[in-house]
Protein backbone atom coordinates (compact mmCIF):
# COMPACT_ATOMS: atom_id res chain seq x y z
CA UNK A 1 0.00 0.00 0.00
CA UNK A 2 1.45 3.32 -0.73
CA UNK A 3 1.49 6.22 1.61
CA UNK A 4 -0.77 8.59 0.03
CA UNK A 5 -3.26 5.60 0.26
CA UNK A 6 -2.95 4.97 3.89
CA UNK A 7 -3.77 8.79 4.94
CA UNK A 8 -6.44 9.08 2.23
CA UNK A 9 -7.70 6.39 4.09
CA UNK A 10 -6.60 7.35 7.58
CA UNK A 11 -8.74 11.25 6.79
CA UNK A 12 -11.73 9.33 6.75
CA UNK A 13 -11.63 8.88 10.84
CA UNK A 14 -11.80 11.22 13.46
CA UNK A 15 -7.86 12.32 14.54
CA UNK A 16 -8.73 11.77 17.97
CA UNK A 17 -9.24 8.10 17.33
CA UNK A 18 -6.99 5.29 18.89
CA UNK A 19 -4.97 3.22 15.83
CA UNK A 20 -5.31 -0.54 15.70
CA UNK A 21 -3.25 -3.13 14.15
CA UNK A 22 -4.66 -6.38 13.17
CA UNK A 23 -2.97 -9.44 12.31
CA UNK A 24 -4.61 -12.43 10.70
CA UNK A 25 -3.26 -15.92 10.17
CA UNK A 26 -4.71 -18.06 7.42
CA UNK A 27 -6.95 -20.16 10.08
CA UNK A 28 -8.92 -16.77 10.70
CA UNK A 29 -7.60 -16.49 14.12
CA UNK A 30 -7.33 -12.30 14.74
CA UNK A 31 -4.78 -10.81 17.37
CA UNK A 32 -5.22 -6.89 17.71
CA UNK A 33 -2.81 -4.14 18.88
CA UNK A 34 -2.99 -1.08 20.49
CA UNK A 35 0.44 -0.04 20.74
CA UNK A 36 1.42 0.56 16.72
CA UNK A 37 4.37 2.80 15.62
CA UNK A 38 5.51 4.26 12.79
CA UNK A 39 9.53 3.11 11.69
CA UNK A 40 11.62 3.62 8.45
CA UNK A 41 12.85 0.10 7.14
CA UNK A 42 15.04 2.16 4.25
CA UNK A 43 12.39 1.69 1.82
CA UNK A 44 9.61 3.58 3.17
CA UNK A 45 7.27 3.48 6.52
CA UNK A 46 6.72 0.54 8.21
CA UNK A 47 4.14 0.06 10.84
CA UNK A 48 5.22 -1.75 13.58
CA UNK A 49 3.12 -3.27 16.66
CA UNK A 50 4.39 -5.34 20.17
CA UNK A 51 2.73 -8.28 20.94
CA UNK A 52 1.69 -8.01 24.70
CA UNK A 53 0.23 -10.76 25.62
CA UNK A 54 -1.94 -9.26 28.67
CA UNK A 55 -4.00 -7.35 26.38
CA UNK A 56 -3.68 -9.97 23.75
CA UNK A 57 -6.94 -10.66 22.00
CA UNK A 58 -8.09 -13.76 19.88
CA UNK A 59 -11.15 -13.89 18.25
CA UNK A 60 -11.77 -17.63 16.99
CA UNK A 61 -14.35 -18.93 14.85
CA UNK A 62 -14.80 -15.04 13.26
CA UNK A 63 -13.18 -14.21 9.63
CA UNK A 64 -12.01 -10.70 9.77
CA UNK A 65 -15.18 -9.52 8.08
CA UNK A 66 -17.32 -10.50 11.17
CA UNK A 67 -15.26 -8.89 13.83
CA UNK A 68 -14.52 -5.45 11.70
CA UNK A 69 -16.18 -2.78 10.17
CA UNK A 70 -15.42 -1.11 6.40
CA UNK A 71 -13.78 2.10 6.72
CA UNK A 72 -15.74 4.83 5.94
CA UNK A 73 -16.26 5.82 2.02
CA UNK A 74 -16.09 9.83 3.14
CA UNK A 75 -13.91 12.47 5.16
CA UNK A 76 -14.34 12.55 8.73
CA UNK A 77 -16.45 14.83 9.40
CA UNK A 78 -17.01 15.98 13.34
CA UNK A 79 -20.64 17.80 13.00
CA UNK A 80 -21.08 14.22 11.98
CA UNK A 81 -19.75 13.13 15.23
CA UNK A 82 -23.09 12.35 17.38
CA UNK A 83 -25.47 11.10 14.78
CA UNK A 84 -26.56 7.11 13.98
CA UNK A 85 -23.45 5.47 12.49
CA UNK A 86 -24.62 5.39 8.43
CA UNK A 87 -25.57 1.99 6.98
CA UNK A 88 -22.18 0.18 5.83
CA UNK A 89 -21.50 1.39 2.37
CA UNK A 90 -22.25 -0.96 -0.83
CA UNK A 91 -20.00 -1.70 -3.51
CA UNK A 92 -21.75 -0.99 -6.23
CA UNK A 93 -18.81 -1.54 -9.02
CA UNK A 94 -16.26 0.00 -10.82
CA UNK A 95 -17.07 2.88 -13.38
CA UNK A 96 -15.85 4.89 -15.73
CA UNK A 97 -15.71 8.15 -14.12
CA UNK A 98 -16.17 9.50 -10.43
CA UNK A 99 -18.86 11.23 -11.44
CA UNK A 100 -20.90 8.16 -12.90
CA UNK A 101 -19.94 6.11 -10.08
CA UNK A 102 -21.64 9.22 -7.98
CA UNK A 103 -24.50 8.54 -10.00
CA UNK A 104 -25.08 4.96 -9.33
CA UNK A 105 -24.48 5.68 -5.76
CA UNK A 106 -27.38 8.53 -5.40
CA UNK A 107 -29.50 5.48 -7.93
CA UNK A 108 -28.66 3.07 -5.32
CA UNK A 109 -29.99 5.64 -2.94
CA UNK A 110 -32.93 7.08 -4.43
CA UNK A 111 -34.56 3.54 -4.69
CA UNK A 112 -32.82 1.69 -1.09
CA UNK A 113 -32.02 4.38 0.85
CA UNK A 114 -34.64 7.61 0.05
CA UNK A 115 -33.82 10.38 2.09
CA UNK A 116 -30.42 10.44 2.06
CA UNK A 117 -28.76 13.57 0.54
CA UNK A 118 -27.55 12.66 -3.36
CA UNK A 119 -24.60 14.57 -4.85
CA UNK A 120 -26.94 14.96 -8.36
CA UNK A 121 -30.07 16.04 -6.79
CA UNK A 122 -32.24 17.34 -9.85
CA UNK A 123 -30.81 14.15 -12.00
CA UNK A 124 -33.95 11.95 -12.87
CA UNK A 125 -32.93 8.70 -11.00
CA UNK A 126 -36.23 7.23 -11.11
CA UNK A 127 -36.61 6.77 -14.53
CA UNK A 128 -32.71 6.57 -15.36
CA UNK A 129 -31.19 3.22 -16.38
CA UNK A 130 -27.94 2.95 -14.76
CA UNK A 131 -24.75 1.84 -16.63
CA UNK A 132 -23.45 -1.38 -16.55
CA UNK A 133 -19.99 -1.29 -14.91
CA UNK A 134 -16.32 -1.64 -16.39
CA UNK A 135 -16.26 -5.10 -16.86
CA UNK A 136 -19.42 -5.03 -18.56
CA UNK A 137 -22.05 -6.46 -16.20
CA UNK A 138 -24.65 -4.65 -13.90
CA UNK A 139 -23.46 -4.53 -10.44
CA UNK A 140 -25.84 -7.20 -8.46
CA UNK A 141 -27.31 -4.20 -6.41
CA UNK A 142 -28.35 -2.27 -9.38
CA UNK A 143 -29.81 -5.34 -11.05
CA UNK A 144 -31.64 -6.07 -8.42
CA UNK A 145 -33.34 -2.61 -8.74
CA UNK A 146 -33.50 -2.67 -12.05
CA UNK A 147 -35.18 -5.74 -12.10
CA UNK A 148 -37.79 -4.99 -9.45
CA UNK A 149 -38.73 -1.57 -11.82
CA UNK A 150 -39.24 -4.01 -14.78
CA UNK A 151 -41.28 -6.27 -12.67
CA UNK A 152 -43.57 -3.28 -12.01
CA UNK A 153 -43.69 -2.49 -15.46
Amino acid sequence: MQVKRLIELLERFDPEAEVRLSVASADRVIATHENVWVADYGGGPQLNAVSDLRGFHVYVGLGVDQAVTRVPSFPFDPSRRDTEPEQADVDLGVYESQEMLAKVRDFYNYHRRPGKPLTYPEFNYANWIAPRTTSGQYNQHVAEILRERLLKE
